[in-house]
């Protein structure tokens, strides 16, 4: 069942909300009410950004499509570009957070300089994750679930950020979950992202690391593909209280449907910093559900190179029917669960 929402922003689009300034020539503090500066401006601040555009459709196997996108390109003199891509589960109301607030957590903590652009995107993840888990207010809030959408509801999240700084335009991914971000390089396949699965030994050391009881492994294999806490099929995201801090409450229902908490999901991103380059033609965010990963129950899909050769091969085809294309080709390959991709071409 197709579910599409497509987003499709040329360059100079959606600036205007963001100059707050006073303008050179006739002075007005917001001139995005003056058709000639606005103009102006979205000239002056043309970023490294030529095309976008995100599309997202309903998996065959999926009741409802749980995956949002956000694509923003700025006019704004350091920030130039927000995209990100957050696949939800156990309802959409993390994902529809984080479509709606995690930028704004990102510019509280946000200091526009390389040097603390990941330390900074790292907090603004970690703090957003705590909001999303805080109990509702009141007496009677703490006696029910922790989280937005309740206990079970979590999502991944990948965001992309390019800004200036120093004369050179940045690239930041960060990403909790297996939603990933892609650059084309030299026309290779760059991975920013890294899957936060717990089939990842890595991840397993990590989680099983913190297990007061070792004989009863966190990490288990369930349903054909290994679950933290023989549940979840990740291990880092947003929400999912009952996966998170031991020895936290989470609800009356608990007690009775046999959760604990405190499995060691975590919301702490990795991080990828790196220069756009004029090697750098297309940049793709996407959930899981465009890549092939049948070894973790999501069906076929595309290689990651596979993406990037789709969009290299291109000739003469828009970000819209780029996004398109890929989505229906993940599907021709298999895909069964919700897939959302954004495409972004680069270059001056």
């Amino acid at each position: 069942m197709y579910n599409i929402n497509i987003q499709s922003l040329p360059t100079r689009q959606r600036y205007s909300q963001h100059f707050q300034h006073s303008c050179s020539r006739c002075r007005r503090p917001q001139p995005r009410n003056c058709l000639r500066c606005r103009a102006q401006s979205a000239t002056a601040t043309r970023g490294p950004v030529k095309e976008s555009a995100g599309v997202s459709i309903q998996g065959t196997s999926r009741k409802r499509n749980e995956d949002r996108y956000v694509l923003q390109v700025d006019g704004d003199e350091k920030k130039v570009l927000y995209a990100g891509v957050f696949d939800g589960h156990g309802g959409t109301a993390t994902s529809d957070w984080l479509q709606q607030n995690l930028e704004r957590w990102i510019d509280r903590y946000w200091q526009g300089r390389s040097s603390s652009a990941e330390s900074d995107i790292t907090d603004a993840f970690i703090k957003a994750d705590e909001k999303l888990l805080a109990p509702k207010s009141g007496f009677f809030g703490g006696l029910g679930e922790r989280g937005i959408g309740g206990s079970k509801c979590g999502s991944t999240g990948v965001v992309a950020v390019a800004f200036r700084d120093g004369g050179k335009t940045r690239l930041l991914a960060a990403n909790v979950g297996d939603a990933r971000a892609v650059l084309s390089r030299k026309g290779k396949a760059l991975q920013l992202t890294v899957d936060h699965v717990p089939d990842s030994e890595e991840e397993r050391l990590r989680i099983e690391d913190k297990n007061p009881n070792p004989k009863m492994p966190l990490v288990r294999y369930v349903g054909g593909t290994w679950r933290v806490g023989g549940i979840l099929a990740l291990s880092r995201a947003f929400g999912d209280a009952y996966m998170k801090s031991s020895l936290q409450f989470e609800g009356m229902r608990a007690s009775s449907d046999n959760y604990s908490s405190g499995f060691g999901v975590i919301a702490e991103p990795d991080t990828y910093l790196t220069d756009i380059t004029a090697d750098d033609q297309w940049l793709i965010l996407a959930s899981d559900g465009l890549f092939a990963n049948e070894e973790r129950g999501g069906g076929g899909g595309l290689e990651t190179q596979e993406v990037v050769d789709v969009c290299n091969k291109s000739r003469g085809e828009s970000a819209d029917d780029l996004a398109r294309r890929l989505v229906d080709l993940a599907q021709q390959a298999g895909s069964t669960d919700d897939i959302t991709a954004v495409v972004i071409r680069l270059g001056k």
